[in-house]
């Protein structure tokens, strides 16, 4: 497991599995800049094309993925590729747009807060300066119960991800609890609900986009199978569905394999009728099946056997825009709820400033990621719509800098502290390994701890002692979004990861719900950004590339890190 979980919280993570741990790589000598050339722009290049054959709607697309999901339950899904997969058999009244990918029969998601369109509701208002929503339903849409999907189906269902206390309800608020940032939602007649906020919410219609938070269930199913009681899982939804979306769910064998059949009666069809979706831990296998044609789509798949099959005949390898990034988070412990002082010299800016100086942005980019990403320095990734490659330029590598920072700190060293990644992380072993190595010369000795999966999420969220490395990124493609899970002050938002408070960015993004009209509002969120950037909470690795590999009978592929398998074809 590398991804982060916890209740009343929800980011995207992809489990990326297989790359040997590079023991010989020696990072820590590679000083001076960090070079360009892989931060901005487009992703890594992609191999390949798409079939140009037609498209086969009867067919079977099989799709092999690296990490089993652990629910078909939407509001309690929280890693990237179970709130995708679940979007199979749900809608929600909002999608993702898409535009041209970096292949030929590609599309990809667009990164920006402005990135929808409408799905179960054919229109929507905002009013009373963005704080009222109101959405038109299509009318005379039907569950495969045969109870009407309306205006009362949706407002139960969003009650519903309030009341189970869990991901989609952190989500739905925008983390935004002390008062609910929703005063009430209201169903005036069938084809109408009304949503009504505290303050401005342009980002719901983002939010409302992600079947964790805006997932439409059957009322019915639900309360004959258990209902929903106030923060706890619901049994049956964890291995069913019941939902109104453009597959129905044929079988499902946790953790080895789920058959999807496409709804003849959902409004909008899919694009394949049959898709079978195998879950195959072994990063072997993924790579045998894909370079045989047993799997049509692979995800997961180890970013070495990615670029092996560059250039392959038997498949096109993909690498596309993503909301991801490699991290390692600092324990700050500044605020409350967590008091632990275990590190103190993490509290000083100029210690956090000498590691992320010394660190090896590129060579971990070239040697680790295989140059699927790209490296940057702040709060914004660079596949963000809103991100300034002027102020987001990546941070050089610079030893003789960080020495100097380091006696500026007046930290005294030796330092020793641990770096913990969660087991089965592989990736964020050998990237934490590297930063070891490169912060000897500082005169830190920091060392690598593997530990279980609850261990990992203890330090992360509760002990706060010593440096952790995982992936991360936001559900929401919203700037202010992301900011309240990462680094918003008290007290509304007890779950900062970083237990760091930057005043002064915190009330310029406090002003984005407010801030429409540009540039006033790209001026807010780059003054967030340089006071992230002075205060270095965390060190950003590299905005990861989603990859696919795609078999050669592929001729639609939509990227997204919520997989849209509505949106794949093949011939």
């Amino acid at each position: 497991m590398n991804q982060v979980r916890r209740k009343a919280k929800s980011r995207v993570a992809w489990t990326i599995l297989g790359i040997g741990v590079l023991a010989a790589l020696v990072l820590s000598a590679c000083g001076g800049s960090s070079g360009g050339s892989s931060s901005g722009g487009a992703p890594t290049a992609s191999s390949g094309a798409l079939s140009t054959s037609k498209s086969n709607p009867n067919a079977t697309m099989i799709v092999n993925v690296a990490t089993p999901i652990a629910t078909l339950d939407p509001t309690f899904t929280l890693a990237t590729q179970e709130v995708g997969l679940d979007g199979a058999l749900y809608s929600t009244l909002t999608k993702s747009k898409y535009t041209d990918g970096p292949v030929q029969g590609t599309t990809e998601a667009i990164l920006d807060v402005n990135g929808i369109e409408p799905y179960l509701a054919e229109s929507w208002k905002y009013s009373n300066g963005n704080k009222t929503l109101t959405f038109r339903l299509h009318p005379n849409l039907k569950f495969p119960s045969g109870d009407p999907l309306n205006a009362e189906a949706v407002k139960w269902s969003l009650e519903r991800t309030v009341k189970a206390k869990s991901g989609g309800y952190s989500v739905l608020e925008e983390n935004d609890f002390k008062p609910p940032l929703i005063k009430s939602i209201e169903a005036p007649n069938p084809t109408t609900v009304v949503l009504n906020y505290k303050r401005p919410a342009p980002n719901q219609l983002q939010v409302l986009s992600t079947p964790t938070a805006g997932a439409i269930y059957d009322p019915k199913v639900v309360e004959e199978n258990g209902g929903q009681k106030e923060g706890t899982p619901n049994e049956y939804l964890g291995t069913h569905s019941a939902g109104y979306g453009p597959y129905l769910l044929k079988s499902y064998k946790p953790n080895h394999e789920m058959v999807l059949e496409a709804n003849p009666d959902f409004f909008e069809p899919a694009k394949t009728k049959n898709v079978i979706i195998r879950f195959v831990p072994d990063n072997e296998t993924l790579l045998l099946d894909a370079q045989s044609g047993q799997a049509d789509v692979t995800l997961g798949l180890s970013f070495q056997a990615a670029k092996s099959l560059e250039g392959n005949g038997c498949c096109t390898v993909a690498a596309f825009k993503s909301r991801q990034a490699q991290t390692l988070n600092f324990p700050i412990n500044e605020l409350e709820p967590f008091k632990s002082n275990a590190l103190p010299e993490f509290k000083n800016q100029k210690f956090r400033q000498a590691l992320a100086t010394a660190f090896p942005y590129e060579a971990i980019l070239e040697k680790v990621a295989y140059g699927y990403g790209q490296t940057y320095n702040g709060e914004w990734m660079p596949a963000f719509s809103w991100y300034d490659p002027k102020i987001g330029a990546p941070l050089e590598t610079n030893i003789e800098k960080a020495k100097e920072l380091m006696a500026e700190s007046g930290v005294k060293t030796p330092v020793s502290f641990p770096i913990y990644v969660s087991q089965g992380a592989i990736v964020e072993k050998e990237i934490a390994t590297a930063a070891a190595g490169a912060w000897e010369e500082l005169g830190v000795n920091a060392t690598v701890q593997t530990t279980s999966p609850a261990k990992f999420l203890e330090v992360v969220y509760e002990t706060h002692d010593g440096v952790t490395v995982f992936i991360d990124g936001p559900q929401v493609i919203a700037p202010d979004y992301y900011w309240s899970y990462d680094l918003q002050c008290p007290p509304n938002n007890a779950f900062n990861d970083t237990d760091v408070c930057v005043r002064k960015s915190d009330a310029a993004m406090k002003k984005i719900p407010y801030t429409t009209k540009e540039p006033q509002r790209q001026e807010l969120l780059n003054e967030a950004n340089l006071g992230w950037i002075d205060a270095t909470p965390r060190i950003w690795v590299y905005n990861q590339d989603a990859v696919a590999v795609l078999g050669k009978d592929m001729t639609e592929y939509a990227s997204s890190d919520l997989p849209e398998v509505r949106l794949w074809a093949k011939g």
